[in-house]
């Protein structure tokens, strides 16, 4: 049986592993039970807990950023739900996880830390991260485009009408 931290580091190579190779660049620590990876903004990050109160391992995309903002990104990833329920899987949610944050997840049954279960957390993390990193840095880039731009968001406003 593995310790935690082995488990931890083991999905995060093999996650890695099996990623397209445009989205092997994140920055990831691993951290008591959790490992958590980012591509750039720590409030918008993947991970994977240990939650052993509840006997569950947590994957997914956490949104921990303030109130607006989490929801902000909730509801982009809600409008794409279809899609990324298809190259997920159905087993994935997306919730309101506190009053600001906001998460889209699923579970595992938490056995022994084996090789088996690394594989397989490192699977399903690969999937979440396949399926919405695009999507994350395609709205970002727009965002920040819109941003960059305001005398021309403006005058777009007044074209209209």
């Amino acid at each position: 049986m593995m310790r935690p931290h082995e488990f931890l580091n083991a999905v995060r190579e093999r996650a890695v592993a099996r990623l397209p190779e445009e989205l092997r660049g994140w920055r990831a620590r691993v951290q008591y039970a959790a490992l958590q990876a980012h591509y750039g903004n720590p409030r918008l990050h993947y991970e994977v807990w240990l939650v052993r109160k509840t006997g569950r391992i947590e994957i997914g995309l956490h949104i921990e950023a303030e109130r607006e903002t989490s929801r902000a990104w909730a509801a982009f990833l809600a409008a794409h739900a279809d899609d990324l329920r298809a190259s997920i899987g159905p087993g994935v949610e997306l919730e309101d996880w506190t009053a600001s944050w906001s998460r889209l997840h699923e579970t595992v049954p938490l056995g022994p830390l084996s090789e088996d279960l690394s594989d397989e957390v490192a699977a399903r993390l690969a999937a979440i991260v396949a399926a919405t990193q695009p999507l994350l840095a395609e709205a970002g880039a727009n965002a920040a485009r819109r941003r960059a731009a305001p005398g021309e968001r403006r005058e777009r406003w007044r074209q209209r009408g």
